[in-house]
């Protein structure tokens, strides 16, 4: 089993860990960093600077990528989404849930990702429209997945350009 990066926005987000190696990255503008790297979640702990959902996604996707991530889980996602991003084909799966549910790809959607340029609106709460209408464009697998606060069993529905 490869690594799994999950990107949080603050401490309270981490859940339960799926098994593999765990990188857990705070994306924050510096206010939980200090909390966060005081507690031993039985992770790998980094921290990357970002201000607003896009940007937290955009700079913890990067880090993944740049571990050589198999998966990466952003934005709360309980360990029972990582099975959705299995497999060598790219996927992209988001949550419903709002505001801005959960964002869950593979290594091969991550290389999708460092092609697309960024513009401005993706930075900002529009990156879950942003990345669906690339990787439908691209006509790569895109799933939504509504979660409910403690998963027991999830709901999925394929998009399709």
């Amino acid at each position: 089993m490869g690594i799994t990066v999950i990107g949080i926005t603050h401490p309270g987000q981490v859940g339960a860990l799926p098994g593999g190696t765990n990188v857990l990255v705070l994306a924050d503008d510096g206010t939980y960093a200090d909390e966060f790297l005081d507690t031993d979640f039985r992770a790998h702990q980094l921290v990357v600077r970002a201000h607003g959902r896009g940007s937290a996604f955009f700079g913890v996707a990067d880090k993944a990528r740049e571990l050589g991530a198999e998966r990466l889980l952003f934005g709360g996602v309980h360990d029972t989404a990582a099975s959705f991003a299995a497999g060598e084909d790219p996927v992209l799966v988001l949550g419903v849930r709002p505001p801005g549910g959960p964002i869950v790809c593979n290594a091969a959607f991550l290389e999708w990702l460092d092609r697309w340029p960024r513009p401005a609106r993706a930075y900002g709460e529009d990156v879950d429209h942003w990345l669906a209408e690339n990787a439908l464009r691209e006509g790569l697998r895109v799933e939504l997945v509504s979660w409910r606060m403690e998963p027991i069993v999830s709901m999925r529905r394929k998009l399709t350009a």
